[in-house]
């Protein structure tokens, strides 16, 4: 395992099928609006466009690798949470939902890995962005100061991102797709910004369709959302190639297509 940028080429990336998907008691604002409603989130629909993001990687030559889903845990699709690759280091969640405490420790069992975890607070990989000499943390209602300070020990220099109430991760927030240019939907943060990048602002209506969570592929290219043509053509005009995908369902849940991926191996090119 190795992840020292976000925007270094993915080689190979985590997954779990949604197989056991169900609507349970909500656990975030995202399933309070459509958890049910006639519009909540259908299995079937959703398992079919987490299958069309499995071929999309496929597709760019990506390695894919199929953690079976844990029993009793309806989210651990959004394998993100469970951890975050950073450097060469495994870093499991300790996660504060009780639905979902059991994923990190099935993760790394099923992947064979030997990795960290916090002894105290809580702790997502959501909220996790990484540099090659700094890893930005949210701090919110899923990582907190405690399940932070679980990274102090590593080489990089931690940043931490206030978030704002209600806001799930730092990665529905805000992420960095390249060296200075990242996207951003500003009331989501408590505070300032990060310096030293360009900010693509994303509007009200992108951020309640989860418009900030892009998942990079490499340099100048994206997997992203179908429904965000704003978007997309903000990102054509700084030279990217946006893979496009449909979320609309997945969405529904909290999160996108950088929420339902862990990324295993970055490679420099």
């Amino acid at each position: 395992m190795q992840v020292e940028a976000e925007w270094h080429r993915m080689t190979s990336v985590a997954l779990v099928r949604p197989t056991n998907f169900w609507v349970a008691d909500p656990v975030n604002e995202t399933q309070r609006h459509f958890y049910g409603s006639q519009s909540q989130p259908h299995p079937d629909r959703l398992l079919a466009q987490h299958d069309a993001v499995r071929h999309a990687l496929l597709a760019e030559g990506i390695e894919v690798v199929d953690v079976p889903p844990p029993p009793d845990a309806p989210l651990a699709f959004n394998v993100r949470d469970a951890g975050a690759v950073i450097g060469s280091t495994l870093m499991l969640g300790r996660m504060g939902r009780s639905v979902r405490a059991c994923e990190p420790a099935w993760l790394a069992a099923d992947l064979g890995v030997v990795a960290s975890a916090p002894d105290t607070g809580v702790f997502e990989g959501g909220d996790v962005n990484v540099t090659p000499d700094q890893v930005f943390v949210g701090i919110g209602e899923r990582t907190d100061l405690k399940g932070c300070a679980s990274l102090a020990t590593m080489t990089r220099q931690v940043v931490r991102i206030p978030l704002s109430p209600g806001v799930l991760h730092l990665d529905v927030a805000l992420n960095l797709l390249g060296p200075s240019l990242g996207v951003l939907h500003r009331p989501a943060l408590a505070g300032a910004a990060p310096e030293g990048f360009t900010w693509i602002e994303i509007t009200e209506d992108e951020f309640l369709e989860q418009a900030a969570n892009i998942l990079v592929l490499g340099p100048h290219c994206v997997m992203m959302d179908s429904r965000h043509t704003r978007l997309e053509h903000l990102l054509n005009g700084h030279g990217y190639t946006c893979i496009l995908v449909e979320l609309d369902e997945i969405t529904k849940v909290g999160g996108g297509v950088r929420c339902m991926t862990l990324p295993l191996t970055r490679t420099p090119t």
